[in-house]
């Protein structure tokens, strides 16, 4: 089974999207729903679908990207995590996501495009898996380059190596997590043809240019096999 980690906020008009695209879709998907405060009924919403699937952990304010997906992953049930957002669908089944996991592999990235709930039918759309039909290939350099927007993690890594670092606000929290990983000699397996849409909306993801700073800094730590001091450790 696949425990689905996401943080959302004031989010509602996406949550039925959501979880018709995975706890409806495949019973042997968890939600993990980490919200930041909402005020628009999101709150009020889950707890009344009573899902029980989801889980839904109410921090009660804005909180960092690294720290929603740790209290995320923290109360995840199984042995596998997807990392998501909550306005992104899965255009594929997930029993072809399932196919794929194995025992070689630690990690598992997905290809993604901005797109349509109407584009997921659409075979234009859906063509190709490069740049050439704008797609945002998961690994950006195939030689050591490893960004995971979305895709799976098993909790062997969390525990080893260690979860989001707490140093990043948002954006490259994710990148540090995938190349750890792979520094540290976790076997990726890129799965190109498993297609996310991620929706056209009004992001609300905040862009802090230090965190590219951070990011540099402990890429060249990785690659000497060595981790930073503040690392969580998955218990």
């Amino acid at each position: 089974m696949i425990s689905i980690v996401t943080g959302t906020l004031n989010r509602g008009p996406f949550l039925q999207g959501l979880i018709e695209n995975t706890v409806e879709a495949n019973e042997k998907l968890e939600l993990v729903l980490v919200d930041g405060g909402s005020t628009d009924g999101t709150i009020e919403y889950i707890k009344e679908e009573n899902h029980p699937r989801i889980k839904l952990i109410e921090v009660g304010g804005r909180s960092s990207y690294p720290h929603f997906m740790n209290l995320g992953i923290q109360h995840a049930s199984h042995e596998i995590v997807c990392q998501w957002n909550d306005d992104v669908l899965l255009a594929n089944d997930w029993e072809e996501v399932f196919s794929e996991i194995d025992d070689e592999h630690d990690f598992y990235l997905f290809n993604w495009k901005y797109g349509n709930v109407s584009d997921m039918t659409n075979p234009d759309w859906l063509s190709g898996n490069d740049h050439s039909n704008d797609w945002f290939l998961t690994n950006a350099k195939p030689e050591h380059n490893i960004v995971m927007n979305y895709g799976l993690y098993k909790k062997k890594i969390f525990r080893e190596i260690g979860m989001y670092n707490s140093e990043y606000r948002y954006y490259a929290a994710d990148g540090d997590m995938a190349e750890r990983a792979y520094y540290f000699g976790y076997k990726v397996k890129d799965l190109r043809h498993i297609k996310v849409c991620s929706l056209i909306t009004d992001k609300v993801a905040q862009y802090f240019s230090d965190d590219m700073e951070i990011l540099n800094k402990n890429v060249s730590l990785y690659q000497n096999k060595i981790l930073p001091t503040n690392i969580e450790v998955l218990k």
